[in-house]
């Protein structure tokens, strides 16, 4: 009897204080120069931003263009995941230049590692990276061990491409990968129309999409130590 009433109130107290997405944002198009600058990238952080804040059920950041150096992005990763608990999901999305072993931030590189000891620290069970940069799906070899680099929790790395691949920009506002993104969270990716987008719906959604618009020269890839039902987005009230 006693272990019945222990979970019921573990029950209801994960009624009252539901999960929540703590969302850190970064897009950057115009880099430093004009050689280097992206159309979209900027626009692509804004469009995910905007996803999180009509849920109504995260604590976001955003950092574009000239604010998203890497010590900005870390700090705004230290910052919005600090307010984690265990049972929330904490995600890092960025729109911008890549390349193997790092991403590019407004003043320089940001690598891979640094990421992920950030998100290492935080108490989530459940970590998610959306990489749209080109050769993105090198983070998912970062570890010598063959193990994801982030072993703490489920961990969720969604790429915009596979580690030889360029991600595409497109003839729209956003890049070919956040297109379907947005898509896929707003409600495309649901397939059993529970109003929960799962990480294996998001992903057949996503890359399906990707590949036929593409015509097969770009394929997103997702890796790591997660569950296929860890929910990423929840449109329930």
């Amino acid at each position: 009897m006693r272990r019945f009433f222990t979970a019921l109130l573990i029950a209801l107290a994960a009624l009252a204080c539901p999960a929540k997405t703590y969302i850190v944002c970064v897009g950057i198009s115009d880099y430093p120069g004009e050689k280097n600058d992206l159309r979209v990238s900027a626009n692509d952080a804004r469009v995910m931003y905007n996803i999180f804040a009509r849920n109504g059920k995260s604590e976001r950041a955003i950092l574009t263009n000239h604010k998203a150096t890497a010590e900005g992005v870390k700090k705004a990763m230290k910052t919005v995941f600090a307010h984690a608990s265990e049972d929330d999901v904490i995600i890092l999305y960025f729109s911008g230049h890549g390349t193997p072993g790092a991403l590019f931030c407004h003043d320089g590189i940001l690598p891979y590692e640094q990421i992920f000891e950030v998100m290492k620290s935080c108490p989530a069970k459940n970590k998610i990276i959306f990489a749209d940069a080109c050769y993105s799906g090198q983070m998912r070899t970062e570890s010598t061990s063959q193990q994801p680099p982030v072993k703490k929790g489920n961990v969720l790395l969604f790429l915009s491409s596979r580690s030889d691949e360029v991600s595409y920009e497109s003839a729209y506002k956003n890049s070919r990968f956040t297109i379907y993104l947005e898509r896929g969270l707003r409600g495309g990716a649901d397939s059993n129309r529970d109003k929960i987008i799962t990480a294996k719906e998001l992903f057949i959604f996503v890359h399906k999409g990707v590949v036929e618009s593409s015509w097969d020269r770009q394929h997103p890839v997702m890796w790591g130590n997660f569950d296929d039902n860890m929910p990423i987005i929840n449109w329930n009230s």
